[in-house]
């Protein structure tokens, strides 16, 4: 079973319970480790190759006068040798719904309803494909490099991807902490849904990377984890469009992103667990809005005129994970 309670940018809030979980994890109890994720890897003693694999899905479908459709689907593997840990990770959200508008056909009388149209609109369409290697060096020092492609066409951006390196420290390991710390570089691509009669530029950005991160172990079967990580761009984007003005160039630091995440996970029983998750992610400078899904064909924005997407985003997860090997 998956519960998930979303914000969506336009400030509706859903929940959906869906079944259709599958996990595998080949190496150990069952622990909900996946919700919420986070970019950091702790060295630990393997002898053995150790392979991990788990995967988890949902699907909610309502016909009738409530017309929605909404899926997800998201998995992620690792394997460790000695020194050496790669880990792969995707995921892909889809969602629609059908609404009402309505039509002003008497021109003697324009606010009287004479129809209602129906219209589809995409309210989550995204994917992400990630990958990982961690080289320890020592049991307190390593290295990092990784690569992702995503895509989030409801926040305007058609694709974006780009690569990590890095140093990565533990900084504090007591019997209840974990304490990692990392810094890095990070480059960005971003490419924006195209929108009718306007040109907007694929942009390139250069940042600083700083991550901290917190395991906290409660009991022997709660733990509480805890992350944050800030890029800050290094470069001018001459080709991104300003929020705050409208018109291209970003300045160094005037694109900051944070991702935040906070998760409790606790085993219920020997093979069930459950976690909770809640994430936070800012953008200084986002995206240009597309045109929104269902608009009347040729709509476009009028020359003076640019929305953005919102600032903040935010998620918060309940799942339950069952573990049959």
């Amino acid at each position: 079973m998956h519960i998930q309670i979303s914000r969506s940018r336009f400030g509706t809030v859903s929940l959906s319970f869906a079944v259709g979980l599958i996990s595998l994890q080949l190496a150990r109890p069952a622990a909900a480790q996946t919700n919420p994720k986070f970019e950091f890897a702790k060295p630990e003693e393997v002898k053995v190759i150790e392979w991990k694999a788990q995967a988890k899905g949902g699907v909610l479908v309502t016909t009738g006068n409530s017309r929605t459709t909404n899926g997800a689907l998201g998995a992620t593997a690792s394997r460790k040798e000695g020194g050496n840990k790669l880990t792969l990770d995707g995921a892909v959200a889809y969602g629609k719904s059908t609404v009402f508008a309505p039509v002003f056909g008497d021109a003697a009388n324009p606010t009287q309803i004479t129809a209602l149209e129906e219209h589809s609109v995409e309210t989550t369409n995204s994917w992400l494909i990630r990958g990982r290697y961690d080289r320890f060096f020592t049991l307190h020092n390593s290295g990092y490099a990784s690569g992702q492609g995503a895509a989030d066409k409801i926040a305007g951006k058609s694709f974006y991807g780009g690569g990590q390196v890095g140093y990565s420290r533990q900084v504090l390991k007591t019997e209840m902490n974990l304490v990692v710390a990392e810094i890095g570089y990070d480059f960005s691509y971003e490419s924006y849904v195209a929108q009718p009669n306007k040109t907007l530029d694929a942009v390139s950005v250069h940042s600083a990377r700083v991550f901290a991160g917190e395991t906290l172990t409660l009991s022997t079967a709660t733990g509480l984890t805890a992350s944050v990580e800030a890029l800050f761009n290094l470069n001018k984007e001459g080709k991104a469009i300003n929020v705050s003005t409208g018109m291209p160039g970003v300045d160094p630091f005037n694109d900051t992103r944070v991702v935040s995440k906070v998760g409790l996970t606790t085993t219920l029983l020997k093979s069930l667990s459950m976690s909770f998750g809640f994430t936070l992610r800012y953008d200084q400078n986002p995206a240009p809005r597309p045109v929104p899904s269902g608009s009347p064909p040729g709509s476009s924005y009028a020359p003076t005129f640019q929305p953005f997407a919102e600032k903040v985003d935010t998620l918060t997860e309940a799942t339950l994970v069952y573990t049959f090997l």
